[in-house]
């Protein structure tokens, strides 16, 4: 029998308030403001040197967020998560239509990046359809999330943006693993993924052979994987790392590969504790790519400057905020709740894992920031927020989900 909600109070909030993923998440964010100081200090362009103290402000109002959404029952705000959701959606083909194009690539509309709040958008959508008691568990409620996770995947493919989409798939498959949505329709799919990605590396691999120039290269393995060239090199780089230094080798790959290269020397010559704070060789001599070092491979600046040691100390830090938001998700009742954290968590995941296997060489080179650390406004924000509705479960997890 549901039990009546009890009225909210400051002191009740603090008594449920998880430290552990407050105090964990200021910490990498100051460590965060530190090493982007850091890694701009060679930086000729004021605007740029400044990033440190933009990083400092958007975490200043994300701290804000965070406190003001722990304090809302996060119920209520779910409420009119669809509202959030198609507003998304509408940012998303904004920035299609006349978004700001840089290196390539249209991602951002209004200083804002889009795809960033999508993710958010999408987990909060799918914790309220997926995790109310009454809530549908068979084939058409998975359908559904799907048609869910499809319409902002595909906006973010045309910006193009591989490396963000990919993080929404683990994500909500994750939520549909937990919510135990028709097993048999989510097994079959994940067999389908696998078997996807086994035919995009093996044909990226089977191409490599291929005596064509490189433009018909790249238009059919298009047409075989639906990769773009730029896509295509990252990938074929990445299985073929020594065809780099292979002097006219035919169909060379090299797109990223200075950058890759100079992260792991800079991650490597960090030794255990590091060459100093601001003296980074890699980064002060301009051989990790300034435009890039303070968001992207900014894990690099922190390997090189505080060493093993200090690599350890973040993965230790993001090891605690995770582990802290799965222990509000399976220590809460109430599905909606637990969903949600499950999203948040795995989301934060694939962007650490990601991000510090892209800087040692363990995956290709892809524009995916390491959470509260990278240079980013709307990431920054974003992950604070995320953690502000965990944050709200801990405290009003445990009151009644009637209105669910």
């Amino acid at each position: 029998m549901n039990t009546v909600a009890r009225p909210w109070s400051p002191l009740g909030a603090l008594r449920h308030l998880n430290w552990v993923l407050l105090v964990g998440l200021c910490l990498l964010v100051a460590i965060g403001t530190a090493f982007i100081y850091s890694a701009c200090s060679i930086r000729d362009e004021k605007a740029v040197q400044g990033l440190y103290l933009r990083h400092a402000q958007v975490a200043a109002v994300g701290l804000a967020v965070y406190l003001t959404l722990a304090c809302v029952n996060y119920r209520t705000l779910l409420r009119g998560t669809w509202v959030f959701y198609l507003g998304t959606l509408s940012l998303l083909v904004a920035v299609l239509v006349f978004g700001d194009v840089n290196m390539g690539a249209q991602r951002r509309v209004f200083h804002v990046q889009p795809s960033e709040i999508a993710k958010l958008a999408v987990i909060l959508f799918l914790a309220w359809f997926l995790g109310r008691r009454d809530a549908p568990r068979g084939t058409a409620a998975f359908l559904a999330a799907l048609g869910v996770l499809a319409v902002p995947v595909a906006l973010v493919l045309q910006q193009p943006d591989l490396g963000t989409a990919l993080v929404f798939v683990p994500t909500v498959f994750a939520m549909l693993f937990v919510a135990n949505v028709s097993p048999r329709a989510f097994w079959t799919t994940v067999a389908i993924g696998v078997a996807a990605v086994v035919w995009v590396l093996s044909a990226v691999a089977i191409a490599e052979s291929w005596e064509v120039d490189k433009k018909t290269h790249d238009s059919r393995l298009q047409v075989m994987t639906g990769l773009q060239g730029f896509q295509q090199e990252r990938v074929a780089h990445f299985l073929f790392p020594e065809r780099e230094f292979e002097k006219g080798a035919k169909n060379n790959r090299g797109y990223g590969s200075w950058n890759k290269r100079q992260s792991e020397i800079a991650v490597g010559s960090g030794g255990v504790w590091g060459k100093g704070f601001c003296k980074g060789d890699q980064n002060l001599l301009g051989y990790l790519p300034p435009r890039v070092s303070f968001n992207d491979f900014i894990f690099s600046v922190l390997s090189e400057e505080a060493g093993f040691a200090g690599s350890m100390t973040i993965l230790a830090l993001y090891a605690l905020v995770i582990g802290a938001v799965l222990t509000v998700a399976f220590g809460c009742p109430d599905g909606v709740g637990k969903l949600l954290c499950v999203g948040v968590a795995v989301m934060m995941f694939c962007h650490v894992f990601v991000n510090i296997a892209m800087t040692v060489g363990l995956l290709p080179v892809t524009g995916l920031p390491l959470p509260f650390i990278s240079s980013g406004g709307t990431c920054l924000l974003t992950m604070m927020a995320a953690l502000g509705f965990v944050q709200s479960v801990a405290i009003h997890g445990r009151e009644s989900a009637s209105c669910f």
